[in-house]
């Protein structure tokens, strides 16, 4: 009796089993914890894959040159992996004529190794992405200084370094959503022959006509000193052209010179176009004349940018001056879908702004028969304050500027900032204008 007492002490006091049994029960949980990581593991692997392939096919179907289908763009994508042709993918497409977004989700699943012990079977991968490329519109005026200054070499590279700057703005990628309008300017403005008369100006009739050109026809648009840097637009209906003069030009012989103050009808303004070849034969034909009025070129080049000046636009497509397709140009300031751009170059200081007391004298002027007239420097400053303000972009370029301290810091205060300002000289004003068109595409696309 005793050795069995002693048997049945010893079987109750041994926890051997119990360590056995407790591990038993937890063997399978540890099994199916370790097994889950497995299979999870697997899943972020594909599904991290998924997300890759979907967001590189999304942002492929986004973009406005893709001519495939959506759907056969997103699968491409996928098929590229293994399982690729088991996802199931769907899709969502928003595209007008300037943008397309495409929103996609794709989905697969994938057969546990341990998490079926669980019950859990499969598990479903689920993915989503989505991309916009859209065109930003491009509304740029360019001012060209055609000043008698230009003469020789500088002439040339302009013209060369002005037209691959149109190849450089008008690419196939941009060139439906953008216009240029070229601003061409010396002593002042010429709009063109067509676009005074449709805006009902009046032409001044007790003034001498060049007798060397019989055919010269002024139609610059004197304007008065609250037009410089002002919201509103000047009304055109019965505002006078300029006088026919001339200050320094009279007596050239230079062939590439010619004298008067207001440019040539050959080098009026190019209104809102998005033809290369149109604006680079313009810019190939420019010529030389009087004067230097930078304050005249931009704020031109401001009105053209302006939504007040319906008028302009609507006179330059009544004359044939630019195509009704830009008929909805300028756009409204602040637009998010429109950059605004004004780009000025040129090879000086502003010059006085000559008037001639009496109109019907000798074209030429001499000191005692002309007044001088207005600040052009701070009408300058006004315009450029003013069109910073508006949200449009100004670029200058001083053009062998050499130690002209007056003419830098007016070009580096009109400009956006001291980056958006270039000094140039010789050929190297094409690296300016590349630099510009770099700097916009940059613009367009953080906008």
């Amino acid at each position: 009796m005793t050795s069995l007492v002693r048997l049945v002490t010893s079987l109750l006091r041994s926890d051997r089993g119990n360590v056995a049994m407790i591990f038993a029960i937890t063997l399978v949980p540890l099994i199916l914890a370790g097994g889950a990581g497995v299979d999870l593991a697997r899943y972020e692997a594909i599904r991290v894959e998924m997300q890759d392939g979907l967001d590189r096919g999304v942002l492929a179907a986004a973009s406005l040159s893709q001519k495939q289908k959506t759907a056969d763009v997103l699968k491409s994508y996928m098929n590229n992996l293994s399982y690729g042709k088991d996802v199931v993918i769907d899709f969502s497409e928003a595209t007008a004529l300037n943008s397309r977004k495409i929103s996609a989700t794709a989905s697969y699943s994938i057969g546990t190794a341990f998490m079926h012990l669980a019950g859990v079977k499969t598990l479903t991968i689920n993915t989503a992405s989505s991309a916009e490329e859209a065109k930003q519109n491009i509304e740029l005026s360019l001012m060209l200084d055609m000043s008698g200054s230009m003469v020789g070499s500088k002439i040339k590279n302009l013209k060369v370094a002005s037209q691959q700057f149109i190849d450089q703005i008008l690419t196939d990628d941009t060139k439906d959503y953008t216009t240029i309008s070229v601003v061409p300017y010396a002593g002042h403005v010429n709009v063109g022959a067509a676009v005074f008369d449709k805006l009902n100006g009046k032409r001044l009739t007790a003034q001498s006509q060049p007798t060397n050109d019989p055919t010269y026809k002024n139609s610059c648009f004197e304007l008065d000193s609250s037009s410089y840097g002002s919201d509103t637009i000047p009304a055109f209906k019965d505002r006078s052209n300029l006088p026919i003069f001339t200050h320094w030009n009279y007596k050239t012989t230079d062939k590439e010179k010619r004298w008067w103050w207001c440019p040539g009808e050959e080098d009026a303004i190019t209104y809102f176009s998005n033809d290369a070849t149109y604006l680079k034969a313009r810019l190939g034909s420019l010529q030389l004349y009087d004067g230097t009025g930078t304050q005249n070129a931009v704020q031109w080049g401001y009105m053209l940018l302006n939504p007040a000046s319906s008028a302009i636009v609507q006179a330059a497509i009544a004359s044939g001056q630019m195509s009704s397709k830009f008929s909805n140009r300028p756009t409204k300031f602040g637009d998010a879908d429109t950059m605004k751009v004004l780009v000025l170059m040129t090879d000086g200081a502003i010059t006085q702004q000559f008037r001639p007391n009496d109109y019907s004298r000798s074209p030429d002027l001499s000191p005692s028969n002309y007044t001088v007239s207005g600040n052009t420097a701070t009408y300058l400053n006004n315009i450029c304050t003013t069109a910073k303000a508006k949200g449009i972009t100004i670029f200058t370029i001083g053009f062998e500027l050499g130690g002209d301290t007056a003419a830098i810091n007016g070009m580096k205060n009109c400009a956006t900032s001291s980056a958006h300002f270039y000094q140039a000289s010789g050929s190297g004003i094409g690296d300016a204008f590349k630099s510009i068109s770099t700097s916009i595409r940059k613009l367009r696309l953080t906008q």
